[in-house]
């Protein structure tokens, strides 16, 4: 579990150092920072699915 969060807060790192980098005028930038974004944001999304997925109810 502790390593889902620090997954989970590396992707949301990567997703802000990509739309910051994009923000720079320089087209060779722009591609880069998408990347980074792309690849944070995926990240991010996959760890929450699995971080809701191993949650089990206290009832059985």
């Amino acid at each position: 579990m502790r390593i889902s969060i620090i997954l989970l807060f590396l992707g949301v790192t990567l997703l802000m150092t990509g739309i910051y980098i994009s923000s720079l005028l320089t087209t060779h930038w722009v591609v880069i920072g998408t990347f980074i974004a792309i690849l944070g944001g995926g990240l991010m999304g996959i760890n929450a699915h699995f971080l809701a997925a191993t949650k089990r109810s206290s009832n059985q």
